[in-house]
């Protein structure tokens, strides 16, 4: 049977898994709410895109054409996603909620909704940058002298900047402008606007939000975070990508095992992002080989900042951006955050550099071998599928307490 799938879009990851689903021969129906997603879709004519907002009832007629459907709606769009999984419910059509996962954001105001954002603001002073698009913008009027002190950064659609102006925002505190935005763009930003104060949501990796909560930690910027609802029921877009090739009939294990390729790594850039002990295990393997290693991370362990003290590789202070992978042989993704690792395997398909991806195998295009050596001879072990760690660093320590 011919798989039609129904994709309800608002974020990064909703333009991502109707390209996927596309690209796997499933005939995509994307929903989007307004006329800015259907310009920032993919332009792929085997994806049908539908502009405009439905109400529970005429979700309810269209779900049951599809064999499942998917919520990629934003993950404060929670009357959107109540609506969606009704709707699928009354028909018996099956939901999947995909998930954004969030992000820690260490030392914030954090508040419940945009009224409390809006009451703390009115108990301090200073300039306001905020960054939480045009939809509720109106009730950030209710802030005293709003009309100077809140920046407002939005979508550069007619639609928005009308709005935005009709309530009183305008010339210089009206920055528009697409996003997602880099550290360097926020700090630039918030320099410019010369605010005390940053009003964000938690909209993930995809969306920014490390960046943004970084440019402020560097600069003494508060950061009034306003929290969203906890999911739990739904999955990431990598768990999603794998149920997707088991409904496709596609995840069955190849025949044959991958090729045990030897490559000269000496003097090779090889990009490890990471600060942790699994990405130091990955650079002292990789330094045995002579690799050229540029880290990138927010902080390193005691082990790797010893070795940064020796100078034995170069490193950025800060969170992976996809001008780190350029010019590199190899990528090794090991953070301990699932968007980012999936950023960067979707970086290096684009620009056609193998890379290993800590936590995921379905995106490694090698696996990172467990290494023995001796009197001349060196082994590297993986398992076939790569998923069995345990089982490789046994024998390897096996291998090397026979030869020593």
């Amino acid at each position: 049977m011919h798989m039609k799938v129904l994709v309800f879009s608002g974020t990064t990851e909703g333009r991502e898994i109707s390209q996927f689903l596309a690209d796997k021969g499933v005939s995509v129906t994307v929903c989007v709410a307004t006329e800015y997603g259907n310009m920032v879709m993919p332009a792929d004519s085997r994806i049908e895109v539908r502009t405009g907002r439905l109400s529970e009832e005429q979700m309810a007629q269209m779900v049951p054409d599809y064999s499942f459907v998917i919520d990629a709606t934003h993950p404060y769009a929670e009357l959107v996603t109540k609506n969606i999984r009704s709707a699928c419910n009354s028909e018996g059509v099956e939901y999947i909620r995909l998930l954004r996962p969030s992000i820690s954001a260490g030392k914030v105001i954090e508040v419940n909704d945009t009224d409390e954002a809006v009451k703390y603001l009115n108990t301090v002073g200073g300039n306001i940058l905020v960054t939480t698009g045009s939809k509720e913008l109106d009730a950030f009027t209710g802030v005293s002298d709003y009309g100077t002190r809140i920046f407002a950064r939005v979508l550069p659609t007619t639609e928005v900047v009308d709005k935005c102006t009709k309530l009183g925002f305008k010339g210089k505190n009206l920055i528009c402008m697409q996003g997602p935005f880099s550290y360097e763009m926020n700090i630039a930003t918030l320099k410019q606007t010369n605010a005390r104060y940053l009003v964000t949501k938690d909209t993930g990796s995809a969306g920014g939000f490390k960046e943004k909560i970084s440019a402020a930690e560097a600069l003494g910027v508060t950061v009034v975070l306003i929290s969203r609802t906890v999911e739990s029921d739904g999955l990431t877009i990598s768990h999603l990508k794998t149920v997707i090739m088991n409904k496709l009939g596609l995840c069955n294990h190849p025949q044959y095992g991958r090729f045990p390729l030897f490559i000269e790594l000496t003097g090779k850039k090889v990009l490890v992002a990471g600060g942790g002990e699994i990405a130091a295990r990955r650079v002292k393997t990789l330094l045995k080989f002579g690799a050229d290693i540029y880290l990138v991370s927010p902080n390193l362990t005691p082990e790797l900042q010893e070795m940064l003290n020796r100078k034995l590789f170069t490193y950025r202070e800060g969170y992976y951006e996809s001008w780190d992978i350029q010019n590199k042989f190899l990528a090794v993704a090991a953070t301990d955050d699932r968007e980012t690792n999936h950023k960067i395997y979707l970086d290096a398909r684009q620009k056609g550099i193998q890379m290993s991806i800590a936590d995921c195998r379905e995106e490694c295009s090698f696996y990172f071998p467990a290494i023995f050596e001796f009197d001349g001879i060196v082994g590297g072990l993986v398992s076939k599928n790569g998923d069995n760690h345990s089982l490789v660093k046994s024998v390897a320590e096996r291998i090397r307490w026979n030869f020593i």
